[in-house]
């Protein structure tokens, strides 16, 4: 690592230690052979690591308590949405400043959460990573376009990327979310509350070095009428 980065490395750790306690939440499925790399690396930019196992077999709770994490157990698959719902709730009652939320199969590198947590520090109540779906098939691209127009037409939003995990959010902010989501209806709500509420957010730019196979469209579409139900609800 180069004298610069470790310089930069040593003054977060300090900051993160004096200042204020960071948490990371990290939902986990199918992360046995990706959990341990992903917990190793985001525990050097966090004071805490939350991992929710949402398995029956308890697998990966199992790698996460190995390496020091708080481990909840669903002890059946809940869903990714009730697991970060739980995370956060759990990050709020360990006194979290700023909590992060992450997956579990490497598409988020913790590498970024410097960068999170500087614009957290600028004043805003939610950052939102943009991923670069450079790598992405067509279909992807073209489904996770349609969706973030949607969603953000409805939510009255501007974010980048409705659809990406890799978020920050202000302990206020985290506070102020009313999250029913179990499955990946999650991001789009997220969306929907920070509209609600008229939380300043951000985007920024992460890098996402591979293609994980993640919402299919016709989960994009369930989510879209998830995310309409929930409009209407609260006219």
């Amino acid at each position: 690592m180069p004298e610069d980065d470790k310089r930069k490395e040593i003054i977060y750790a300090l900051f993160l230690l004096f200042m204020q306690k960071l948490i990371a939440v990290i939902p986990s499925y199918s992360g046995e052979k990706t959990l341990e790399e992903v917990v190793r690396k985001t525990s050097k930019y966090v004071d805490e690591v939350i991992v929710v196992d949402d398995t029956k077999t308890k697998k990966v709770g199992k790698i996460g308590e190995k390496l020091g994490a708080i481990v909840l157990y669903n002890n059946e698959n809940k869903g990714v949405g009730y697991s970060r719902r739980r995370g956060i709730k759990e990050g709020l009652k360990r006194g979290a400043d700023i909590i992060i939320t992450l997956d579990d199969d490497l598409q988020h590198k913790p590498e970024d959460i410097p960068n999170f947590v500087r614009k957290i520090n600028q004043g805003y109540d939610v950052v939102i990573g943009e991923r670069n779906l450079e790598k992405y098939p067509f279909v992807k691209k073209f489904g996770n376009f349609w969706l973030t127009l949607l969603t953000n037409l409805i939510c009255k939003t501007n974010i980048k990327d409705t659809e990406s995990g890799y978020k920050a959010f202000s302990r206020e902010a985290a506070k102020k979310l009313n999250l029913k989501a179990n499955r990946y209806e999650i991001e789009g709500e997220i969306v929907y509350e920070i509209g609600r509420n008229k939380l300043k957010y951000a985007n920024i730019r992460i890098d996402s070095p591979l293609y994980r196979k993640g919402v299919t469209i016709t989960q994009g579409i369930r989510n879209f009428i998830y995310l309409l139900k929930r409009k209407i609800s609260d006219l």
